[in-house]
């Protein structure tokens, strides 16, 4: 009898500690950047206080609170991935950008990202972690317009077998930064939005038969 109550104190112990244990992940590694031609553009890039400095919290029942944070990781990876997609990249304030705070400049890009998700093992039923980073990309003209928005998401895995738990949900996110990455560049120069706005642009700066620029 009383080994039977110790046991019922003892499991509901274990329920009321669990919901309080917290998981804490800072995004750490490197990135590498895609190979990519550099499109002929001078752009400038917003990058929003919550964009640098993204963490993503979540409780789930029975099993605690998750803090992930990556902002500083996903900061460090888009700025080397801009630097690698354009020809001229300077970081400028949030848009719409004055007439002056856009001279010299084809366009402005704003990457944000609008959902992060993660499922660990013993949700999934499956013995890794996964994670994915909705990424939302926004272009304008040299004029403030809106070009497109573009929603592309990056997913990753890792194995918690072979990492401990922190470690398996940082390295899938690290991985879902990749892949975000690797989609971005891969598919944004190839957009037919893009391609008008860059022809649209040079023909701004083509030399007009008087000699000044149209």
């Amino acid at each position: 009898m009383v080994i039977c109550m110790k046991l019922k104190y003892l499991n509901l112990l274990i329920l009321l500690v669990l919901p309080g244990c917290t998981t804490t992940v800072t995004v750490e590694g490197s990135v590498p950047t895609p190979l990519v031609e550099k499109m002929p553009a001078r752009v400038g890039v917003y990058y929003s206080p919550d964009f640098k400095s993204f963490r993503h919290e979540e409780s789930i029942a029975q099993r605690g609170s998750y803090q992930i944070d990556f902002g500083k990781q996903n900061l460090t990876f888009f700025r080397n991935l801009m630097s690698a997609m354009f020809a001229s990249v300077v970081e400028v304030p949030e848009p719409p950008l004055s007439a002056s705070q856009m001279q010299g400049l084809d366009g402005v890009v704003v990457p944000e990202v609008v959902k992060y998700g993660f499922l660990p093992p013993t949700i999934s039923g499956l013995n890794f972690y996964s994670a994915s980073i909705h990424y939302r990309i926004t272009l304008y003209d040299s004029r403030g317009k809106k070009v497109r928005d573009w929603t592309m998401v990056g997913y990753g895995k890792s194995e918690g077998g072979l990492f401990g738990n922190e470690e398996a949900l940082g390295n899938a996110t690290l991985l879902a930064i990749r892949d975000g990455g690797a989609r971005i560049a891969i598919d944004f120069p190839k957009d037919p939005a893009v391609l008008a706005w860059l022809k649209s642009e040079h023909e701004v700066d083509q030399p007009s038969e008087e000699g000044g620029v149209q």
